[in-house]
């Protein structure tokens, strides 16, 4: 039985802010065929992270999957499709600086393991936060002891960022409260709605986001929204 056709999306960079302003979805039949165009995938045989592609690479996709992609001088980065595109409305998640500033979008939050020292777009952060566009606050929790993994690579704790736009200042300790509160009890509608409502989305998006979760009897936390859609 043949394999359902997989999508992708082939994502151009913006420059400035490092979210995508151009995409491509395509279907893969088989999708060895698409990994053996990739030089990194070799330890990822059913491509489940994002790949970001030089020149060479990006030429052998559009004409091996009949796609005409040109991004223009940008960065480009293929990722598999995720369920988060069936939500109606722009999910927060790797928009975080243009929507800041915009004003759509009120508090972003990026808690990582470090090393390293940085989130993934933090450079670009930084220059308006230099620039007074931006306020910052970066958290640093070391672990008792630290993680060493398997391959080698040491874990020395836990890394939180937090930006607001100026005047926004205090969804920081409204945010850190939350979860503070969060750790106590069960993470629960009533968490991830709050949690919504700092990050800037609109009541109607909370709704759907909620009774979505009730429909499909779904847990509500970090896992949900935070660690993958969010931040």
């Amino acid at each position: 039985m043949n394999p359902k056709p997989r999508r992708f999306v082939l994502r151009a960079l913006d420059p400035d802010h490092g979210s995508p302003v151009l995409e491509a979805a395509f279907f893969v039949s088989e999708v060895e065929d698409l990994r053996a165009l990739l030089t990194d995938a070799g330890d990822d045989p059913a491509l489940e992270r994002g790949y970001y592609l030089d020149a060479v690479e990006l030429t052998a996709i559009n004409k091996r999957f009949g796609i005409a992609f040109d991004p223009d001088g940008r960065e480009v980065l293929l990722d598999p499709w995720h369920s988060i595109r069936n939500v109606p409305y722009l999910v927060h998640g790797g928009y975080e600086l243009p929507l800041l500033l915009e004003g759509r979008k009120q508090l972003a939050r990026f808690s990582e393991e470090y090393p390293p020292n940085e989130h993934w777009n933090e450079e670009k952060f930084d220059r308006y936060v230099a620039g007074g566009a931006l306020h910052r606050e970066v958290v640093v929790e070391p672990f008792k002891q630290p993680i060493c993994r398997k391959d080698g690579e040491v874990i020395e704790g836990l890394r939180t960022v937090y930006y607001t736009r100026k005047g926004e200042e205090w969804r920081i300790p409204a945010s850190k409260l939350l979860w503070a509160a969060a750790a106590k009890s069960k993470w629960n509608e009533d968490f991830e709605r709050l949690q919504g409502m700092l990050f800037g989305y609109e009541d109607w998006q909370n709704d759907w986001w909620i009774a979505e979760f009730r429909k499909r009897g779904r847990k509500f936390g970090i896992a949900a929204r935070g660690a993958t859609q969010d931040a």
